[in-house]
């Protein structure tokens, strides 16, 4: 299906599916706010605390400790029970532990605090898929989560720019406090405005309904768990989980430290970090933004090229602020963050789409749970072991080359399974492969 085979009203967003669309974007953008500026105000709380390079990757792999497990229990409790009940607690809880940063003193209270926000932050991502997977059509997957996936990263455009003088003017927990309320509003939006499926959505048309529907079968309230074991046969989708997870796992690297780097060891000002950091993120955020474009015109709907360059591009950028000598930290920043994060728009904005195309939507809350579970430990063990691979003994910011290699080889790896991938050309959605199995879900009565 084309939408030149859609009806005309089909081709216009309505206010459902935009209201869902929004609330999705704007939880996703304080949550990432909120995850974000740990990282980002890495020096500040460390020096307060008192800690050293090991402590800090400690305490900053502890909530990806908390995190991963979460990630495959949010995905599933999604796909079983819907996603909107999910993403509430999420950010109940991210909300309430970004207001208890007040109350902390020491790195064991530290390293509790981060270990229990993981446990929370674990419930945004597969409902956040499972949402989209079933308020949009499979022609509309990667636009949306193009722009769902452009949402996180233009918390990192902002987060900067508001964090770091905040920081620096009133202190790290007055700043923790303040981004945290954000989450507030996204919790009534998540309570009135979205559903966990669109056919109890109180006003939805029936042609929105047709829409949505278009070119699969009928949304169910509740998938047997046999379903989603069934996805897991698929050669396709464990390819898929593994490259997945192993494309963002060196990311975590960049985040717990580029901030550290630029300032403790570059010697960057505060305020300008504040400034350059979004001039860095523009290019990311812009392509997040323009992925489903991209992905339609340039790539012809084929997902695996985006995929495989969202891995070989940041390599290639870890590895050049890893060898190039004597590089400011600006440049620095340039190479292992700014193309170091094209990994998410380049490989998470295919990857739904992808596993929309070769299994049912309503077990790609499970699938996207398992892949960001397994990126996640493999990022918990790259940062608690990150501490160890700075050497102080070298000049500047070659303090972190040994670093930067392994984050580079990682990215490295995961072109392995993307490159083994069958995609092929020009088949239509849902039989893009040959292992696909047809769904054995009924659709509910009277849709």
């Amino acid at each position: 299906m084309t939408k030149t085979d859609l009806p005309s009203f089909a081709l216009r967003d309505t206010n459902k599916r935009r209201l869902v669309l929004l609330t999705v974007v704007f939880t996703n953008f304080v949550v990432w706010m909120d995850i974000g500026k740990f990282g980002l105000l890495t020096p500040f709380w460390s020096a307060d605390l008192r800690l050293d390079t090991e402590q800090i990757g400690s305490i900053s792999s502890a909530y990806l400790l908390g995190y991963f497990p979460m990630l495959f229990i949010a995905g599933v409790l999604a796909d079983r029970f819907g996603p909107k009940p999910t993403l509430v607690a999420c950010i109940s809880g991210v909300t309430v532990l970004g207001g208890s940063m007040v109350f902390v003193t020491s790195y064991s209270e530290m390293w509790w605090r981060n270990f229990i926000f993981g446990m929370f932050f674990g419930l945004l991502w597969g409902p956040c898929q499972r949402m989209l997977a079933v308020w949009f059509p499979s022609i509309d997957i990667p636009r949306v989560t193009a722009t769902w996936v452009g949402a996180m990263m233009l918390s990192g455009l902002v987060e900067p720019i508001i964090a770091l003088p905040m920081a620096h003017a009133w202190g790290w927990r007055f700043t923790f406090i303040t981004i945290s309320a954000l989450g507030i509003p996204a919790m009534l939006m998540l309570i009135f405005l979205t559903s966990s499926n669109p056919s109890t959505m109180k006003g939805i048309s029936s042609q929105e309904l047709a829409y949505i529907q278009s070119g699969r079968p009928a949304t169910v309230k509740r998938i047997a768990f046999s379903e989603i074991v069934r996805a897991f046969k698929n050669r396709t989708v464990i390819l898929l989980v593994i490259g997945g997870g192993l494309a963002t796992t060196s990311t975590w690297l960049t985040a717990t430290w580029a901030s550290y780097a630029a300032l403790k060891v570059g010697g960057a000002d505060p305020i300008m970090l504040a400034w350059v950091i979004p001039v860095l993120a523009i290019p990311g955020v812009a392509y997040a933004f323009m992925h489903g474009r991209v992905v339609d015109k340039v790539f012809k709907g084929r997902l695996k090229p985006p995929m495989l360059i969202g891995v070989l591009l940041p390599a290639a950028g870890f590895f050049a602020a890893a060898l190039i000598p004597g590089l400011p930290w600006y440049a620095w920043l340039f190479f292992a963050s700014t193309l170091g994060f094209l990994t998410n728009p380049l490989v998470w904005g295919s990857l739904n789409p992808f596993f929309v195309r070769v299994a049912r939507p309503e077990v790609v809350g499970t699938l996207n749970g398992v892949a960001a579970a397994l990126q996640t430990i493999g990022g918990y063990v790259l940062v608690s072991l990150s501490g160890g691979w700075i050497n102080s003994e070298l000049k500047g910011l070659d303090q972190f080359t040994l670093m930067l290699c392994i984050g580079g080889v990682v990215f490295l790896v995961a072109a392995i399974p993307l490159l083994l991938i069958n995609e092929k050309k020009g088949a239509p959605i849902r039989k893009l492969v040959d292992e696909v199995h047809e769904p054995s879900v009924p659709a509910p009565a009277g849709h």
